[in-house]
Order: C-alpha cells, then sequence, then structure tokens
C-alpha cells in the first residue's frame, strides 16, 4: 500500500476566508479548506501540488493513548 499520494489542485475560486480548490485529474473533487493554509502568493486560478500521507508512527502513537485512555475509564488499567 502506498504512504503517499501527490495531486494537483487548481483553486478555483476564494470565497471570503475559505479557498474552494479542483483536485484531481479525469475525476475532479471540490475541496474547501481555510484560505489561511495557502502558501503566500496563491490565489484564484493559481495550480497547486498537494501532497497527502500516512504517518503510521504518530497513528499507532495515537492509538495507543486512545488504548490507554479506555483502559483507565473503564478500570482495566495497570493499578
Amino acid at each position: 500500500m502506498t504512504a503517499k499520494k501527490e495531486f494537483r489542485g487548481f483553486v478555483d475560486r476564494i470565497e471570503g476566508d475559505k479557498a474552494v480548490l479542483l483536485v484531481g485529474g479525469h475525476e475532479e473533487w471540490s475541496v474547501i479548506l481555510p484560505k489561511e493554509i495557502l502558501p503566500d502568493g496563491v490565489g484564484e486560478g493559481s495550480v497547486l501540488r498537494i501532497t497527502i500521507e500516512f504517518d503510521s508512527e504518530q497513528t499507532a502513537e495515537a492509538a495507543e493513548q486512545v488504548s490507554e485512555l479506555i483502559d483507565k475509564l473503564t478500570g482495566r488499567g495497570k493499578a
């Protein structure tokens, strides 16, 4: 399984504090993001390279934290 995907995105429009992106190739999806997370200089008509990467280490850590919290809340944790 690939841990990283890259897409091209096009800033279709800016609406207030939101940016509407069209993402994908032959299949397009609309994505709405806070305008503040866009890099400086990006505006309507800008083309973006978008990378989504799976962080397996952080996922495992989060799962462990949730498991420990559940154990604590249900009384199954270490005394």
